[in-house]
């Protein structure tokens, strides 16, 4: 949707953004956001205030600190994209982030429009397979545990 050839996917857990999946990113980029805490990222200050974050230059953006826009930048990645996904009740349980090779123009309406519904849905689907398809198949191996003992 935004043609990126960079990207990736992040969790929350414990409180942090937890990198899940990525591509085109080089070890240093994926092991300084392994745990992302602060908000000093697009895809934090995204999960922060619920809402997508385009940074268009890294290089001169104040969102970043010294250290995160060094990984990004280091990767061969000059802007990014940040979409929340949220739950039913609008939480933010991960994030998905596009990096850009060149300094990005601001996303058409029809753009952010597809990619905030595609946040919602990815969002919808991650909070009914923890609630849903995780609990289950929990509670059949307790069961299954229990009945072995």
């Amino acid at each position: 949707m935004t043609g990126a050839r960079m990207g990736n996917v992040q969790l929350v857990e414990n409180g942090m953004l937890r990198m899940a999946k990525h591509v085109g990113v080089n070890r240093r980029f994926s092991d300084y956001f392994a745990f992302v805490e602060a908000s000093t990222t697009s895809c934090a200050q995204a999960a922060l205030d619920r809402r997508q974050v385009t940074v268009k230059d890294v290089a001169s953006s104040d969102t970043f600190d010294d250290g995160s826009r060094l990984a990004i930048l280091q990767t061969g990645s000059r802007a990014c994209h940040s979409v929340p996904l949220l739950s039913p009740n609008g939480t933010v349980i991960g994030m998905i982030s596009s990096h850009h090779g060149h300094p990005l123009p601001d996303l058409a309406p029809t753009q952010l429009t597809v990619l905030q519904a595609l946040g919602s849905q990815v969002g919808r689907w991650l909070w009914w397979y923890r609630n849903t398809a995780v609990v289950t198949a929990l509670n059949h191996l307790h069961t299954r545990a229990v009945s072995h003992s």
